[in-house]
Formats: structure tokens, sequence, C-alpha cells
């Protein structure tokens, strides 16, 4: 009972003092007095009665919360400043990438950021073979932390030899940072998975198969997810047709939706917007 009461007395005390006087000492002192109070509740003996351990648990708990708080505080800490965070990620997280691992670094861009037109973010164009070891870098290394995979998409262009940039968009929750890394391929080159590094890839890797035909490989189930069973090419490549190849109806002869080849009872025209009566130059 004596050991329970003078721990009791000794939460009360930092607390009162730090809402008198609202310091940063004070806050400073109290959290200090905080983490020594936690290893001092192992010393309780079991027989205190209910409302003794009760009210010791709430007033740890209170500790603790105000120990958190307190460790939270962004004020007067550079390291975690919004600006410091901004022009890091704008002029020299490319700089610190490309001096940490050029090996797996092609090329590296500054374009539009995925947020706001107000800052520009780093992209970061890699190969197929250095694709994983890569990411397992951008999200582990102390100074990254990119933890987050938000998205995975393509970007067609026909008139290219490698006509699909894959695009990865990733997070760095600790550091508030966003960072995109692009891969070339053509219509016949895989590229990688990344499900073993990111858990979200999975998905997003089955959309851009569904809708680009990118091949991953080594994914656990590559289906489509968006389209239907059966359905023919990849609705989001520059030359896919408007119309599609397919069409679906109900017939009424067979009771249920069937799946056809698509007729068009009138082509598509082709408007000439030169009027034949205007032969003269203005």
């Amino acid at each position: 009972m004596k050991s329970a009461q003078s721990l009791l007395m000794k939460l009360q005390a930092p607390i009162k003092g730090c809402l008198q006087q609202g310091t940063s000492e004070g806050l400073r002192s109290f959290a200090a007095r905080a983490l020594g109070s936690a290893m001092e509740t192992s010393l309780i003996p079991e027989a205190n009665s209910a409302s003794t351990s009760a009210s010791s648990a709430s007033q740890l708990q209170q500790t603790r919360s105000m120990g958190y708080a307190y460790a939270r505080k962004t004020t007067d800490k550079d390291y975690i400043a919004s600006e410091h965070m901004q022009a890091f990620g704008n002029t020299q997280l490319t700089d610190y990438i490309i001096k940490t691992v050029p090996k797996f670094v092609k090329m590296a861009v500054t374009g539009p950021a995925q947020s706001s037109v107000l800052y520009q973010e780093p992209t970061i164009y890699t190969t197929p073979e250095s694709l994983v070891p890569l990411m397992v870098f951008l999200r582990d290394h102390t100074n990254t932390q990119f933890k987050c995979l938000l998205d995975v998409t393509a970007v067609d262009f026909p008139e290219r030899a490698a006509r699909f940039e894959v695009v990865y968009h990733l997070l760095s929750p600790r550091w508030n940072n966003r960072i995109r890394v692009k891969v070339c391929v053509d219509e016949v080159t895989a590229v990688p998975t990344l499900c073993k590094v990111f858990n979200t890839a999975n998905w997003f890797e089955r959309e851009t198969w569904d809708m680009f035909g990118v091949f991953f490989s080594g994914h656990p189930d590559l289906r489509r997810i968006l389209t239907d069973y059966g359905f023919t090419g990849h609705p989001l490549r520059k030359d896919f047709p408007m119309t599609g190849y397919q069409e679906v109806r109900y017939d009424y002869g067979k009771k249920r939706v069937v799946s056809e080849p698509l007729e068009l009872t009138q082509e598509f025209r082709y408007f000439d917007f030169n009027s034949p009566w205007e032969t003269l130059n203005r």
C-alpha cells in the first residue's frame, strides 16, 4: 500500500506542475518523469485493492498520454518542419537518390506534383531489372521511407518503340514526400511484380494489365479486374477503337444476354470543316 500511495504522489506531482507552469521546461521534466514512472509500476504488489489499482492505471494512462503529446510536438524541430520537407523533396531528394543508388537510376527529372501544381516532385526512370531493388531501397531506407504505394498505372505512346510508361506513385508518411517511379517497356517485355514489396500492388497491377496489357511477371493472380470474361483487347491503349470489338445485347430468342462481334449500321464519318463556298483567302 505504501509503495502504491508513493507512486500516486509521484504521478500527481508532475501533472499539477505541468498544468500550472505550462512551459516547455515543465513538459520536458514531466516527460522524463513519465518514462521513469512506467518502470516503477512493475514493482506494485498484486495485493493492492481494486480501487487503488484502477486509479493508478488511470493516472499512468494520463501520464503516458501527455508524454506522447509532448513527443509529438513539432515546434522548433527543423527536421520535421514542412518548409524543410518541401525543400528536400523538390531539390535534394533526387540528387540524394542518384548519389546513393546510381545503378538503379536511368534518368531523373522534376515534373508536376501529384497533389498540387505549386511544388515540383521528382520522377525517377529505371529499368525492369532494377525496379524491385529500387523500390526496396525507397521503402526501407531511413532517409526515404516511402511506405505507401498509392497507385500503379501506365501511359501509352504508340509512336515509341517502348510504348508504355508504367508509373508508380509513392508516399512517405514519415517525411511527407512524394515520388514518381517510371519504367518504359514495349508490348512483349514483362515488368516484375511488386506484390512482395507492397501488398497494394496486387490489384493495381491487375488493373494495369486489364487496361493496357502490360504483363507483370511473378504476379500471383494476374487476371482481368474491370472488363468482362472473354473481353478482347485492352481499352486504354491508343489503338483500341472507341466502339470496341464486341457488343453485348439481350437475345429474345435465346432468352439471355449474348456477346457477339460488333456490327455498325453506319461507319464513322470524317467531317471536312472547310466550306466549299469559301474559295478566297481572307
